[in-house]
């Protein structure tokens, strides 16, 4: 089984861009409160493409500062990974961010296969929002040293 794990902030086309660009079984969200308000048009939007992925969301209580509770949840979705692991390090808060860039750590160092990426969008911050349906590109991102 292939896992996309990916944050989610309020600018979502990075998330659809990651899950068109690997498409995953599963996907594993980390997000916030007020950002899991755009998963729903997100996931219509990917599956027009990529249908029959399960996902699951994670909502960090605090997503400007919860470095602390996401690196709790860290080792939860550890639990959690797949054959495949993917990564995607781009989107939503730093604290998000970081969850995940822990994630393929702690995969990392329990043997497990990951891939970390980012999905991007070069163009201009105002063309993303005002479509951000577009997909982006994936760029392979090497492991930490």
């Amino acid at each position: 089984m292939k896992v996309l794990y990916s944050p989610l902030g309020l600018s979502y086309g990075t998330l659809y861009s990651a899950i068109l660009l690997t498409r995953p079984d599963r996907i594993v969200i980390v997000t916030s409160a007020e950002a899991i308000n755009a998963l729903g048009t997100t996931l219509d939007a990917a599956r027009f493409y990529h249908s029959g992925f399960e996902f699951e969301t994670h909502v960090l209580n605090d997503p400007l500062a919860g470095f602390s509770e996401g690196r709790l949840l860290t080792r939860f979705l550890a639990a959690s990974s797949g054959e495949e692991n993917i990564v995607n390090l781009s989107g939503g808060t730093a604290a998000m961010q970081d969850c995940v860039a822990s994630l393929a750590a702690l995969l990392r160092r329990e043997g497990k296969p990951v891939r970390e990426v980012a999905a991007i969008d070069r163009r201009d911050f105002l063309e993303q929002r005002r479509s951000p349906l577009v997909v982006g590109e994936l760029v392979e991102v090497p492991p930490a040293i």
